[in-house]
């Protein structure tokens, strides 16, 4: 049996709780996390998003325990992916009569793809209000935060605003506010949300920013994680300095090794960058989480990537995370490639390309030396890097 969670006057949390999910689309959450929905009761009873199809029966309880579903009259979508919309099936049997308001086009034809043609969908532009008896909510288009469908929601009378994906974070908690759990942890957490989903979208973010700037917020309910109301200008404030993009004094120094040759010029550049005075982390892809990987690369002024070759390219994990850095590409670092190889130096320069392609600059040639490595090489790749960041 669930309960709704009342988080103002007449506002419930109605959502669902993912505690033991760990992984989604290669993001690790080591503490679940929590499908945000939330209920108002007005004249016009609305629900502010859904959650993942098959966390439809939590749902449903959640707002069973305020009202009737069949009683509600807008299901309002800010964003039509599942983990926001993929109940709104289980959610349109038991409430037959609510329309569906959605941003204007994509989501609308993102919706009529996913529900057909014969619902009752409501349209919304950016400034548009929908008043649904003491309250009027305000819809605010944010596209590419981080798909072209996303809006908020702002309700004036409650000084809420419903932030969809921005300011969320994948943590599953029997607490829903800001104020009942360690803060620190949180913004860590919403850190490595950021740097994974949010980080490719920065421009548009900020613009999302801007576009909110003026309103009087007291309390910010994403849709994932722990709602902000004692940390909201905090919170704000980071998000700020993320969409920046400004890299700190650090670097990353992330490999793949076979028989550790890679593994020991990893550490000789690891230790290169640590006399220099960088905040330096050492990364092994055999057991360390691409996206904990992400969250310091988010950060880092130089990365260091090495593998040796195998198969004429890069070892498997090593491919895994190439791929996941050009989809999050964050330009304007130095990128630094090197590696091992026995009868051909094809990895490395693998890495160099995709560095280059996602923006990092290159200055130094790519660094390789055969499997048999010794102090020499090691030393080498030291007095390089050395000499860049001098």
């Amino acid at each position: 049996m669930f309960k709704a969670i009342e988080i103002a006057n007449d506002i419930h949390w109605v959502g669902a709780l993912e505690w033991n999910e760990r992984y989604i689309h290669g993001f690790s959450m080591p503490k679940g996390s929590t499908n945000n929905a939330y209920l108002i009761m007005d004249e016009k009873i609305t629900l502010i998003d859904t959650c993942m199809g098959g966390l439809s029966k939590e749902l449903i309880e959640r707002i069973s325990d305020v009202v009737d579903p069949a009683d509600i009259s807008y299901i309002i979508s800010n964003h039509s992916e599942k983990d926001h919309a993929g109940a709104i099936s289980s959610l349109i049997e038991v409430a037959p009569n609510a329309a569906i308001v959605t941003s204007m086009p994509k989501g609308l034809a993102i919706l009529k793809k996913y529900y057909g043609e014969d619902r009752e969908f409501i349209p919304v532009k950016s400034g548009d209000v929908l008043n649904i008896g003491k309250r009027d909510l305000t819809f605010i288009h944010t596209p590419m935060v981080h798909w072209p469908d996303n809006m908020v929601t702002y309700s004036p009378t409650d000084k809420i605003l419903f932030s969809n994906d921005a300011f969320g974070q994948f943590i599953a908690t029997s607490k829903r506010f800001d104020d009942e759990v360690d803060v620190t942890e949180i913004c860590r957490f919403a850190k490595k949300y950021f740097a994974n989903i949010v980080a490719p979208f920065k421009k548009q973010t900020l613009r999302a920013l801007d576009a909110v700037d003026g309103l009087d917020i007291d309390m910010i309910a994403p849709s994932h994680g722990i709602i902000w109301r004692s940390h909201v200008s905090d919170i704000i404030k980071l998000y700020r300095t993320w969409c920046a993009a400004d890299p700190t004094d650090s670097a990353v120094v992330v490999y793949s090794t076979m028989y550790d040759s890679t593994k020991r010029l990893a550490e000789a550049a690891c230790e290169a960058f640590i006399q220099k005075g960088l905040d330096t982390r050492l990364y092994d892809l055999d057991i360390s989480d691409i996206s904990d990987i992400m969250t310091d690369v988010m950060d880092a002024k130089y990365l260091a990537v090495g593998s040796p070759t195998h198969n004429n390219t890069v070892l498997p994990p090593m491919g895994q995370f190439l791929t996941y850095l050009k989809g999050l590409a964050p330009k304007g670092r130095t990128g630094i490639a090197f590696g091992s190889y026995g009868w051909a130096a094809a990895g490395a320069k693998e890495i160099t390309e995709t560095l280059q392609k996602a923006g990092y600059d290159t200055p130094l040639d790519t660094f390789t030396c055969e499997w048999n490595t010794d102090k020499s090489d090691e030393n080498a790749l030291y007095d390089q890097i050395s000499a860049l960041v001098s």
